[in-house]
C-alpha cells in the first residue's frame, strides 16, 4: 500500500495550519454542532472535523465514536481517508474500504470493528489551503448520494467561517450561551442550510417570567443565578445541533434545525416539564419560569431569522405557557 501522495502546496498549508493555531491543538466544542450535524443529516454513526498535520491526523471534534466501539487516536497520515482529501482538494467518497486498496491498513487494523465507508470534504484556510476534512464514518459499507457530500460542503464553509488565529466573544459572559450577534450570525446560516436540504425548522423565544420582581426582592446575584440556571435548564432540554442563546436581559431564543411544528411542541413541553421538576427540587426563594412562544420558517420562505425571533415572541399575558411550580 503506498501513502497518501502530499499537496502540491505542501509547506503553505503546513503554513497556514501554524497561523490558524491548529498545530497539535485540542478538540474544541465551538466545532461540535456542525460535526453532529454532518452525522444527523447523512445518518452515519460518526461525524469528524480532522486536521492533517505533517505526520498525523489529530480530531478537532469527534461525534459518535466512542458509541460505535471506536477509537480513532491519532492515525498516520500515510493511509488515513483525510490525506487524500488534502492532496487532491477534491471531496473522497469511499462506499467499502474493502474494495479500495488504498486503505487496507484502515481495514486491517480494525478487524474486530472496522471502518468501511467514508464521505470527506475539505476544509481550506482562508488562502484556500487545504488544511483537514468535515467528514462522516460508518462500520458498514453503504453508498452517499450527492445531496449528502453536497450538505457536508455546505456545512464545511460553516467550519472555514469559524477559522480565526484570533479569539473573539460568541458566548455570554454570565450564563455560558450564545450570546445574540453569534445566535443571529450562527442561526442565519444554520437556517439557510436546513433550508438548502428541504427542511423546516422552528425558532423559540423562552423569556423568564419575573426576573426583574427577583431582582429587586432577592438582588442581582440571585436575579443572576437564575439567568445561569434558566441557560443550563435549555441547553439540556434541545439537541447538540441546535441553538441557543441569550438575546436579551431575561430573554433566550432556540433554534431547532430540521424540525417541524411538532416537534417544537415537543421541546415546549420539555422546557415546562423540566422547569416544574427544577422549582420542586429546591428551596430557592424564587420560581423558574418561562414565558414560551415560537415561529416555524418552512423551505423556500424568505431567510429572515429576525423576523422569526419577532414572531416567535411569547405574548406575556395569563394564557402563555409558563412553566410554575
Amino acid at each position: 500500500m503506498e501513502a497518501a501522495p502530499l499537496a502540491s502546496d505542501e509547506t503553505g498549508r503546513l503554513f497556514a495550519l501554524q497561523e490558524l493555531r491548529l498545530l497539535d491543538s485540542a478538540p474544541e466544542a465551538r466545532f461540535d454542532r456542525v460535526v453532529q450535524l454532518a452525522a444527523r443529516f447523512s445518518g452515519a454513526p460518526i461525524g469528524i472535523m480532522s486536521i492533517v498535520a505533517e505526520a498525523r491526523i489529530f480530531f478537532k471534534s469527534i461525534y459518535g465514536a466512542r458509541q460505535a466501539g471506536i477509537d480513532l487516536g491519532q492515525p498516520s497520515r500515510d493511509y488515513w481517508f483525510c490525506s487524500h482529501i488534502v492532496a487532491s482538494g477534491l471531496p473522497l467518497v469511499v462506499a467499502d474500504a474493502r474494495s479500495d486498496g488504498r486503505f487496507d491498513e484502515i481495514v486491517s487494523s480494525r478487524r474486530d470493528r472496522p471502518i468501511l465507508a467514508y464521505a470527506g470534504v475539505p476544509i481550506r484556510a482562508r488562502g484556500g489551503q487545504v488544511i483537514g476534512a468535515l467528514a462522516v464514518l460508518d462500520t458498514a459499507a453503504r453508498e452517499f448520494p450527492e445531496s449528502e457530500v453536497a450538505a457536508l460542503a455546505d456545512l464545511a464553509k460553516l467550519i472555514e467561517e469559524e477559522l480565526s488565529p484570533l479569539p473573539y466573544v460568541t458566548t455570554d459572559a454570565l450564563t455560558g450561551a450564545m450570546n445574540a450577534r453569534s445566535f443571529e450570525n450562527t442561526g442565519s446560516k444554520m437556517l439557510a442550510f436546513s433550508d438548502r436540504r428541504g427542511r423546516s425548522s422552528v425558532v423559540l423565544r423562552a423569556d423568564i417570567v419575573g426576573l426583574g420582581h427577583i431582582n429587586a426582592l432577592h438582588g442581582f446575584e440571585v436575579g443572576n443565578r437564575v439567568l445561569v440556571e434558566a441557560a443550563e435548564l435549555l441547553g439540556h432540554t434541545v439537541r447538540g445541533t441546535d441553538l441557543v442563546g441569550r438575546i436579551g436581559s431575561d430573554e433566550f431564543a432556540i433554534l431547532l434545525i430540521g424540525a417541524d411544528a411538532k416537534a417544537a411542541r415537543l421541546v415546549i413541553d420539555r422546557i415546562v416539564v423540566q422547569a416544574v421538576a427544577f422549582n420542586r427540587g429546591t428551596s430557592r426563594p424564587y420560581s423558574l419560569a418561562f414565558h414560551l412562544g415560537g415561529a416555524v420558517h418552512e423551505p423556500g420562505e424568505a431567510l429572515d431569522l429576525a423576523g422569526l425571533l419577532v414572531t416567535a415572541a411569547p405574548p406575556h399575558s395569563s394564557d402563555s405557557r409558563s412553566a410554575r411550580s
